[in-house]
């Protein structure tokens, strides 16, 4: 039963990831009106008949948990069969469908089915990622390897602690999530915040003994990120993995590198050449983390793949 729902119930996931992702702002455009009512219907009847399937059966209690959010997402598209075509119908409808389909992911996993996070166009969390970059490279101009170590630590430990509070307390996780709407994805109400994962990073790049690695590490991720998904969202054509694209990739080691190099060499006298060579040994690691990271979020293995990167080519080269 598994071995032949899996990849129906995955194909389905991965047709409405694509429905979502062209109906977000930075991709939507007036010719999708023609086609996507035509989609949803025909995903919503794929959907019917994935679940009658099942139904009929005696499914084991993980296929049972996807079946259920199969069932909720189908009541979300029939809503809105019958609405008017875009802008702003669909606009509502991909608000109230993203969450239906980060639950239906997470629920997928349990059958060691992975499909990709929604990753909606969001401004205020790319200055809120410049933002912290920019307060963190800047502290570390004026404290001690020890003292980052201290103030690093105590940071993921609060991070961490939340995390699991809101595990156990539902209304911990509501509040959290209202109060960081404005910066936070749609799956992170159901994973770890990916602001715990940017503590733990500090944490481990403090643990390199390096200021210099770390602020290179962090402006790798606070810069590159960012634009490499406004640049990947708008202009990304060509696909690559993971739902990254050539144009969001490209953009995130030359913004990386170019802020990196600027940071090193203003911040920290590093001769101009040589921090080139030391941006570009964070930025492509730093790149590649990016685009293959999949499990594991990519504001920890970002900055973690950067260190690690500059800090060999300086133990090597430097």
């Amino acid at each position: 039963m598994t071995t032949a729902f899996a990849p129906s119930s995955e194909q389905l996931a991965h047709d409405l990831y694509a429905i979502l992702r062209e109906l977000d702002p930075s991709h939507c455009r007036d010719e999708l009106q023609a086609s996507m009512k035509a989609r949803v219907k025909l995903l919503r009847d794929q959907l019917q008949e994935l679940v009658a399937n099942v139904e009929a059966r005696a499914p084991a209690p993980a296929i049972t948990a996807v079946c259920s959010r199969l069932t909720e997402l189908k009541m979300l598209l029939d809503k809105d069969l019958h609405g008017p075509d875009l802008p702003s119908s669909w606009d509502d409808f991909r608000t109230r469908v993203s969450p239906a389909y980060e639950r239906l992911a997470a629920s997928l996993r349990h059958l060691d089915i992975h499909v990709p996070s929604l990753r909606p166009t969001n401004y205020a969390r790319n200055i809120y990622h410049v933002s912290n970059a920019l307060f963190a490279v800047v502290l570390l101009l004026f404290i001690t390897e020890r003292q980052a170590l201290i103030l690093s630590s105590s940071v993921m430990c609060l991070a961490w602690t939340l995390e699991v509070t809101r595990r156990i307390v539902p209304a911990v996780n509501d509040f959290l999530m209202w109060l960081l709407a404005r910066f936070a994805h749609p799956h992170e109400a159901w994973r770890v915040n990916s602001a715990t994962w940017y503590s733990t990073a500090l944490f481990i790049l403090a643990c390199m003994w390096d200021l210099k690695v770390a602020s290179a590490a962090i402006v790798v991720l606070g810069f590159g990120d960012p634009i490499a998904a406004i640049i990947g969202r708008r202009y990304g054509r060509v696909q690559l993995v993971n739902g990254r694209t050539i144009a969001g990739t490209l953009a995130f080691v030359v913004t990386a590198t170019v802020m990196a190099w600027i940071w090193l060499v203003a911040a920290w006298s590093t001769p101009v050449l040589m921090a080139l060579c030391f941006a570009l040994s964070a930025s492509i690691p730093g790149a590649l983390a990016e685009l293959f990271s999949r499990r594991i979020d990519d504001n920890l293995s970002i900055p973690v793949a950067a260190g690690v990167g500059m800090w060999a080519f300086i133990l090597f080269f430097g």
